[in-house]
């Protein structure tokens, strides 16, 4: 059974303190970290550089989630496997050849997937799934987090739904990953619908309404009950 999870997001923590916030997270027990690399390009922003997570790399020992956000995918697959991320999935929308990355992130020993943005039929990406580690469904714009207004769009568990049914058919394990304002409140349902590992930023484990270790205590109580 794939184990259900957290994996809060890099960008949305203090930058200029980022040790210290890996530190903070390790405390709670959390022992991953999704990483969001956006070349500029794929969308107009460009939070954190691969210098900073080939120093992050040194600082701890946490699964590195890393999600790519690029019009030219080649380069980065091989950087951000030379710092040693363990897990990284990228977009296909320009990508030509998609099964040739997977199988080299999965030579270098490392967990492949495919980030599907919301205007992306999930079915036209099935051929992949074999060659798939993990999934990561945006409920979201790829790379638009930082824009005010975005709002989620409502097919993301209807996604969600015939991916597990996928894995269920194929007896494939398929983690099915979650990312864009994912609250507390939404979990419940993702869940339901299929979803493992739920990327955390400002509407969960770093909304200010709760101390960090509150939201923390209160996510993980959905997730070993399956219900808020």
């Amino acid at each position: 059974m794939i184990t259900k999870r957290i994996s809060p997001s890099l960008i949305c923590m203090d930058l200029c303190n980022l040790e210290k916030e890996i530190r903070s997270l390790e405390a709670l027990g959390c022992d991953m970290l999704h990483i969001d690399i956006i070349d500029g390009i794929y969308s107009p922003d460009m939070p954190l550089g691969i210098s900073t997570v080939k120093q992050l790399r040194k600082c701890t020992d946490m699964t590195f989630d890393a999600h790519l956000m690029a019009a030219n995918n080649a380069p980065y697959v091989d950087l951000l496997l030379e710092c040693g991320v363990d897990r990284l999935c990228f977009h296909t929308e320009f990508e030509p050849r998609p099964s040739i990355l997977l199988r080299k992130i999965r030579a270098a020993g490392k967990a492949a997937g495919i980030a599907i943005s919301p205007e992306t039929p999930t079915e036209s990406l099935r051929y992949l799934f074999p060659l798939c580690d993990f999934l990561l469904f945006m409920r979201i714009d790829a790379g638009y987090a930082h824009l005010p207004g975005q709002s989620v769009y409502p097919q993301t568990e209807e996604k969600l739904k015939y991916a597990a049914d996928y894995r269920k058919a194929q007896g494939q394990s398929l983690e099915i990953e979650v990312d864009g304002r994912v609250g507390a409140e939404d979990i419940s349902g993702l869940l339901k619908a299929g979803a493992d590992t739920f990327v955390s930023g400002s509407a969960g484990l770093f909304d200010p309404a709760r101390t960090r270790e509150q939201n923390w205590a209160y996510i993980n109580s959905i997730l070993n009950n399956g219900e808020a």
